[in-house]
């Protein structure tokens, strides 16, 4: 449902009537498919894995915390990576699209993955059973870099604050990879420099979820 209805259902509410070329419609649809698909892996895992006691029989094994986060953080690289190649393969054989870049395209794809299925282990540290109780918070923060980010709105239109906060979005950086990889203009920044941003940003993510399962742990 998150992971690919989803993220379908807000290409066409937001593109629709827009009169968008499929070179600028396909890097929007790319961008959120591997946003949405990625960060979704974990959030739904982890707590099912909670319900059924297998998350505790994983460190039980002996397995460490890390192992386990880090093999969950790769179903989730692994989950975008596929999903996200459905509609690159419709683009680029059923459309005129042509991948200008295509060492910009798939490190884009696969560092996006990487920083949003960390992002989503690292949601899913919150204590609980119910797949909800991660959704809920994970949606509040993945809805705003929507509209923050260029998917949807130019970051050109908004104001300031936004464009700052632009910047520091890794869905930005994935935006910006994929359409130098389709080579379509894109905002003012290198592509190394988005490169490092996914990168450094799925990092510090992996960081923050093995020390909040570490927490969380200690207080059961």
């Amino acid at each position: 449902m998150f992971g690919v209805l989803f993220p379908i259902a807000l290409f066409f509410t937001f593109t629709v009537g827009r009169n968008l070329s499929s070179m600028q419609s396909l890097p929007i649809l790319l961008s959120q498919t591997v946003f949405w698909a990625s960060s979704t892996v974990g959030p739904v895992v982890i707590p099912l894995e909670r319900r059924t006691k297998t998350f505790d029989r994983y460190l039980s094994a002996p397995m460490s915390l890390f192992s386990v986060l880090l093999g969950k953080t790769m179903a989730g690289i692994f989950f975008g990576f596929f999903v996200s190649i459905v509609p690159l393969l419709i683009g680029t054989l059923l459309f005129p699209v042509e991948v200008m870049n295509a060492a910009a395209l798939a490190l884009g794809i696969i560092l996006s993955c990487f920083a949003f299925a960390a992002m989503g282990i690292m949601f899913a540290s919150v204590p609980t059973e119910s797949v909800g109780n991660i959704m809920m918070p994970l949606n509040f923060v993945r809805i705003p870099l929507l509209f923050i980010s260029g998917v949807f709105i130019p970051i050109g239109e908004l104001p300031v604050i936004g464009q700052v906060a632009a910047y520091l979005s890794p869905l930005t950086h994935t935006l910006i990879l994929v359409r130098g990889g389709l080579g379509v203009e894109s905002f003012s920044i290198p592509l190394g420099a988005s490169i490092i941003a996914l990168f450094v940003t799925g990092l510090l993510f992996l960081y923050l979820s093995l020390k909040f399962h570490e927490i969380i742990r200690k207080r059961e």
